[in-house]
C-alpha cells in the first residue's frame, strides 16, 4: 500500500512538471455532439478534448462510456446499478464516430491560464485512476454533461460566474427532455409513463446543463474573473462538422392521444353492441396482459431500480398491481366484482387528480384510462359466468 501511494505521488509529481513546461501549448476545447436517431443518443453527447501540442497530443476524455459485458449487462442497467467511467480515445477516432453516424459536431476553446490548465491535468488524471474513474449514473444529476460543468466548477471555483436568472418559472425536466421527443410521439408516451414526479421538478440554469447542447449553450454564457474584470468561459461555437437534425411528420392524425381515441370510441361501440362472449373474451385477454405488462413496469421502476428519476411515480395509481392478478381472474371465469369496481374508482380518482397531482401525464394515456374503465364496467355488469 505504501508503495502504491509513493508511486502515485511520483506520477503526479511528473505529470506537475511536466505541466508547467507544456501548460503555454496546451488548448482544452469541449466538444459537443448533436442528436442521434437512436433513443440512446438522443440528447446529444459531451466530452472535453485536450490538446498538448508540447507532447504531440489530441485526446477525448468521455464520461459517457459503459462496459457491455459487464456481468447480467440488462439486469444491471435495468436496476439502474450500471457504472458509467471515464476513459480516453484519440480525437480523430471521437470525431470519426459522429462523423458516421451523420451527427454534428460542435468545438469550443475554453479560457483556461496556465494553473488552470495545470490544475486540470491533474484532476483528470487523478480521476483516470482505476478507483476514481467509474460513477453511478443519474440521467438527470450525474452524467456526461453533468460531469464536465462540474469539471469546470471544481477548476474555477468562486471565479466562474453564471448569469443571474428569476427564482422561478423555470421549465420542468420533463419539459426539457420534450424539446427533443417532440416528433418521436410514442417514445415521448413512453417515456413519460416511466418517468416519475421527479421529472417534474424545476430545471434552472445550472440543472439545464444535464443536457449537452443546454451545457454548451449556457457555458457559453458563463464568465470567470480574471484581474478585477471578467472574461467568457468559452469562445465562440465552431462546427467541426454539420448535419441536418433527424425530422419526423407529426402531424394531429399521427399523435397517440389521436390515435388511442379513435380505439376507445370504437371499444365504447363495441362493448355494448358486440353480443358475442368470446369475442369479449380474447379483447379482455389481450387488453388486461397489456395492462399486466405495464402495471408490472411501475412496480418495477418505482421499488426495484434506482433510477432516481422513475421514482415517486403518480401513474402507480391506475397502473396499480390489482392489475397483475386481473388476467388470472378472466382465466378463472369468475366476476370478482371487487376488482373491476376498484379499477373503475382508481381510474376516475385518478382522472381527477390529475389537475393537482405534481406531475405531468401524457395525454395519450387519458383514453387508455377510458377503455379500462369501459372494459371494467363491461366486466362488472355482466351477469353470467365468462
Amino acid at each position: 500500500m505504501t508503495l502504491r501511494i509513493l508511486f502515485t505521488l511520483a506520477i503526479v509529481l511528473i505529470i506537475s512538471t511536466n505541466a508547467k513546461t507544456q501548460d503555454p501549448g496546451t488548448e482544452v476545447y469541449l466538444l459537443t455532439s448533436s442528436p442521434g436517431t437512436e433513443s440512446y443518443s438522443m440528447y446529444g453527447h459531451s466530452a472535453l478534448r485536450v490538446v498538448d501540442k508540447s507532447a504531440n497530443l489530441d485526446i477525448v476524455y468521455n464520461w459517457g462510456i459503459f462496459d457491455f459485458n459487464t456481468p447480467n449487462f440488462n439486469y444491471v442497467f435495468a436496476r439502474g446499478r450500471l457504472n458509467y467511467m471515464l476513459a480516453i480515445c484519440s480525437n480523430n477516432s471521437f470525431i470519426q464516430e459522429y462523423f458516421l453516424e451523420d451527427r454534428s459536431v460542435f468545438s469550443q476553446k475554453v479560457n483556461m491560464s496556465e494553473n488552470d490548465i495545470i490544475k486540470l491535468k491533474l484532476f483528470l488524471n487523478e480521476n483516470m485512476l482505476e478507483e476514481n474513474r467509474y460513477y453511478r449514473y443519474d440521467f438527470f444529476m450525474d452524467n456526461c454533461a453533468t460531469r464536465i460543468r462540474d469539471v469546470f466548477e471544481t477548476i474555477y471555483g468562486e471565479r466562474l460566474i453564471y448569469p443571474d436568472e428569476p427564482d422561478s418559472g423555470h421549465p420542468t425536466f420533463r419539459e426539457r427532455l420534450d424539446e427533443y421527443r417532440a416528433d418521436m410521439v410514442w417514445l415521448d408516451m413512453g417515456e413519460d409513463l416511466l418517468l416519475g414526479s421527479s421529472a417534474d421538478k424545476e430545471c434552472g440554469f445550472r440543472e439545464s446543463m444535464f443536457l449537452p447542447d443546454y451545457l454548451m449553450s449556457n457555458l457559453s454564457q458563463a464568465q470567470i474573473s480574471v484581474d478585477g474584470g471578467t472574461e467568457p468561459l468559452l469562445s465562440e461555437t465552431e462546427a467541426i462538422f454539420e448535419f441536418a437534425l433527424p425530422h419526423r411528420e407529426t402531424r394531429i392524425y399521427m399523435q397517440p392521444w389521436f390515435q388511442i381515441s379513435i380505439l376507445a370510441l370504437l371499444i365504447l361501440f363495441f362493448s355494448f353492441r358486440i353480443r358475442k362472449r368470446w369475442i369479449h373474451n380474447v379483447f379482455d385477454m389481450g387488453f388486461f396482459i397489456i395492462m399486466f405488462v405495464l402495471s408490472f413496469l411501475m412496480i418495477f421502476t418505482n421499488y426495484l431500480t434506482e433510477h432516481d428519476a422513475m421514482g415517486n411515480n403518480f401513474n402507480l395509481v391506475w397502473l396499480n398491481p390489482l392489475l397483475l392478478v386481473t388476467p388470472f381472474i378472466l382465466l378463472l371465469k369468475r366476476s370478482f366484482d371487487i376488482i373491476w369496481r376498484t379499477h373503475i374508482a382508481l381510474s376516475i380518482v385518478f382522472m381527477i387528480l390529475i389537475i393537482i397531482i405534481p406531475q405531468a401525464i401524457n395525454p395519450g394515456y387519458i383514453p387508455v384510462i377510458i377503455i379500462l374503465i369501459i372494459r371494467s364496467y363491461y366486466r362488472l355488469a355482466t351477469v353470467k359466468l365468462l
